[in-house]
């Protein structure tokens, strides 16, 4: 049995079909505070409930997918409190849990901490880069067998989960554009980003599952653009709107050895996919 906190919301549920289409008998933890009901796979079992009720498990899982976290920098100014009880308080106990059973543990990490001020950028990515260090000293401690991938703006089918303007560039910029409005660019729209089909990082995350190794991984396309770069694909107008906090410039980091590691990399290209849906 395979579990995966957070299966009904963007990545989770991409993840959960996939499990699924390979045979497999997968489990879900979700508070839908992020996820929704729609999103629920046939084939998978829901459990209503947040990841610090993991041991409540009626059986072992082989092995734990954990991206049941909190997962917006902005908003993480202000919610602090679900901060301290999603990536803190419920991640400790899934890490606990893992260790104390043997399982292995697929941690969803947070690329921010490789951006100019990394973990200190933000309430959120500090809960991120503090969670990838006890993972792997419980490595060393304890022997947790782990594997932390590292995400990069993901975009794809179950992208407006959260529909509550926090959702992915790419939704957004999508859902303005249908509606006949002007693209919304955060100041100064210089900023560089990454882009990655879900679907490709999905098999990113069962390929750092099956490497028996500890290790960390970027789960990235090496396609980069700027914010006036990515309208510009999306041939419509744009406004700008104030700066946010904790927002970054760009990460520049080398994807070319997980490729070599995990012998996977990403397939689908943002242009293609753009134009694809706007068919």
């Amino acid at each position: 049995m395979i579990l995966v906190t957070g299966g009904a919301g963007f990545i989770g549920t991409n993840l959960c079909k996939r499990l699924v289409e390979m045979g497999k008998q997968v489990v879900c933890i979700d508070d839908y505070s992020s996820g929704k009901t729609d999103n629920h796979q046939e084939g998978v079992t829901y459990i209503d409930t947040d990841s610090s009720h993991i041991e409540l498990l009626p059986e072992k899982p082989d092995v734990v997918f954990h991206l049941g976290e909190y997962s917006k920098v902005a908003p993480s100014f202000k919610d602090t409190k679900k901060i301290i009880e999603t990536n803190i308080y419920s991640t400790a106990k899934v890490i606990e849990y893992c260790k104390d059973n043997k399982i292995k543990l697929i941690y969803a990490g947070s690329s921010t901490k490789h951006a100019d001020d990394g973990a200190n950028e933000s309430p959120y990515a500090f809960s991120k880069a503090k969670n990838t260090e006890l993972i792997k000293n419980y490595g060393k401690w304890f022997g947790l067998n782990y594997a932390i991938c590292y995400f990069y703006n993901n975009y794809g089918p179950y992208q407006d989960t959260c529909a509550d303007g926090w959702e992915t560039v790419i939704s957004i910029f999508e859902k303005q554009k249908k509606a006949g409005n002007n693209l919304t660019i955060v100041k100064p729209g210089t900023q560089r980003r990454n882009f990655t089909y879900v679907g490709d990082t999905v098999e990113g995350l069962i390929a750092a599952w099956l490497r028996d190794e500890n290790d960390e991984y970027q789960l990235s396309s090496e396609e980069s653009y700027n914010m006036f770069e990515l309208a510009e694909l999306f041939k419509t107008n744009y406004e700008l709107i104030p700066e946010r906090p904790g927002d970054r410039f760009e990460s520049l980091i080398d994807f070319r050895e997980t490729y070599e590691k995990l012998l996977w990399k990403p397939e689908v290209k943002l242009k293609n996919y753009i134009e694809k849906n706007e068919d």
